[in-house]
């Protein structure tokens, strides 16, 4: 039988495996997910997922890389100049879709955090303090006389961050917990980062 015709606008190969691996690892966790499931997802069988990801946690590391270079690009293309209070809202209104466009992002992360037996521990480590650090320096940069000398910036990224995962983690406790506007993210941004 005829191998079928390649299909030039098909996504590659890899590229389905990583998306229906982020899916199943978020809904999932790590331990529970299986290679089978993620095959299925992107459309091939687990041999298949296996030549291009020779394990589970291999795949699993790509999955996490991937999403951090994606937020990282999204949030460095966000610090055009523009007026302190404008960006710094923009940051936060970037990062809450990113999340909502990559609803496996914030479970991933939560889970990686508070457990820790994934086998992305040590890329969290290394990708959410370097985000962390650009972030913070800049607003320490771009804010002064707008951003209270007492605010201890790493403190507050970390304070916004964890409700816009948190919520987006939170499932159908989401609307019972916050708001059901959810601007209450964008509501925290305004009172840690401008000075009243």
């Amino acid at each position: 039988m005829p191998r079928p015709k390649h299909n030039a606008n098909a996504i590659p190969t890899e590229e389905r495996i990583l998306s229906a691996a982020e899916q199943i690892f978020g809904e999932q966790g790590f331990e529970r997910s299986r290679l089978e499931d993620i095959a299925a997802g992107a459309g091939i069988r687990r041999p298949s997922l296996l030549y291009h990801f020779k394990s589970k946690d291999l795949l699993y590391t790509a999955v996490v890389n991937r999403v951090f270079v994606d937020l990282r690009e999204k949030l460095i293309e966000e610090m055009k100049p523009r007026e302190f209070h404008e960006l710094v809202t923009q940051l936060t209104k970037s990062l809450i879709e990113f999340v909502e466009e990559r609803p496996a992002m914030a479970p991933i992360v939560i889970r990686e955090i508070v457990d820790g037996r994934g086998p992305a521990r040590e890329i969290l480590l290394k990708e959410i303090s370097p985000t962390l650090d650009l972030v913070e320096k800049w607003i320490a940069a771009q804010g002064k006389g707008i951003v209270s000398g007492n605010l201890p910036i790493r403190a507050a990224l970390l304070q916004l961050c964890s409700d816009i995962f948190l919520r987006a983690s939170s499932g159908p406790l989401r609307h019972t917990l916050w708001d059901k506007d959810d601007k209450t993210s964008l509501q925290l941004t305004e009172i840690l980062f401008y000075r009243s």
